[in-house]
């Protein structure tokens, strides 16, 4: 702007001093010599002016210089990759825990003493549970059976027993052995009543529910060749009946003829359930070595109320 000015001012001076004076001048000399000396006098007042504001002007503070830093900048920090989230195209089902299905428990029959006895295995039975046992003819089974005894499964699995054979079974062809316990579990099967297989010597004993019975000497009892001694069963009638007098005999069923006079007696005494009544017969042990066992049993008429087994070794 003070430029501007002062180029005004020049040039109004340089018009002034370039004018002639007319023929007729309007305007004296000596005053446009005074007007050039006020113009002039202006300028160098402004001049001054502005030379002194200039100089009287509060100076600026210096803009610092930013020096370089000597770190190196931090490189860019990249973004994350996104993870991929793959979806379950379904939810699995969860899986339904099932309950160990038991085996179906079964019998076999192992052994057959026409009339007599007859040996069965059982496979797959529960333990610890007691099976009633009966037996009868295959035909008319539910009516005619005859329950011949229980017997307790143990450690269950497999297990053999033998039993004796009632007397509604003698002579039919074919005979049935059922198991029951009270859990539900059943097996059965039959045979034709003709001998045949193995009946051992020893097997799992059989417990009547008529009777409980104990025999000395005890199972497996060792003795010399040709011992002569006396057996005795000891009989308790847990029937709920009372074994009359001449209604109840005891007799030689099946195994090795070890007794020494008769095979068939009378009980010669009144039983009343929950009594106990003793059971004696003479045995001669067998010259040979080895295992021996004899069947006796308490009968009345056809049916069978205990089985009186003994089995001793000779050595």
């Amino acid at each position: 702007m003070r430029k501007m000015k002062l180029f005004l001012y020049i040039i109004l001076i340089a018009l002034l001093a370039a004018c002639t004076p007319s023929s007729s001048p309007t305007v004296s000399p000596e005053e446009i010599d005074k007007a050039l000396n006020a113009i002039r006098t202006e300028i160098s007042q402004t001049l001054a002016a502005e030379t002194v504001a200039e100089s009287t002007a509060t100076a600026l503070p210096p803009v610092p210089t930013v020096e370089p830093t000597q770190e190196p900048l931090p490189s860019s920090t990249p973004l994350p990759t996104a993870t991929t989230v793959i979806l379950p195209t379904a939810i699995p089902a969860t899986p339904t825990a099932t309950a160990t299905e038991q085996p179906k428990a079964i019998i076999t029959i192992t052994g057959v003493e026409k009339n007599t006895a007859v040996t069965v295995q059982a496979d797959n039975f529960p333990e610890n549970q007691v099976f009633k046992i009966r037996v009868g003819p295959f035909d008319t089974f539910f009516r005619d059976y005859v329950e011949v005894g229980t017997i307790n499964s143990g450690n269950g699995g497999t297990f053999k027993f033998t039993v004796l054979l009632p007397g509604v079974v003698k002579d039919v062809e074919r005979v049935t052995v059922r198991l029951d316990s009270k859990a539900g579990v059943f097996a059965y099967n039959y045979f034709k009543n003709v001998t045949s297989g193995s009946i051992p010597a020893i097997a799992t004993p059989v417990t009547s529910s008529i009777c409980e019975v104990t025999v000395s000497p005890a199972l497996s009892t060792v003795v010399s060749p040709g011992y002569d001694f006396d057996v005795i069963w000891t009989v308790k009638n847990i029937s709920g009946k009372t074994w009359e007098l001449g209604t109840v005999d005891y007799k030689y069923i099946r195994g090795t003829e070890m007794h020494k006079y008769e095979n068939h007696y009378d009980l010669n005494e009144v039983v009343k359930s929950g009594d106990t009544v003793k059971i004696r017969v003479d045995i001669l042990a067998p010259h040979s070595t080895g295992t021996y066992t004899t069947n006796w049993a308490l009968v009345q008429g056809n049916t069978i109320l205990c089985n009186l087994p003994l089995t001793i070794i000779v050595k």
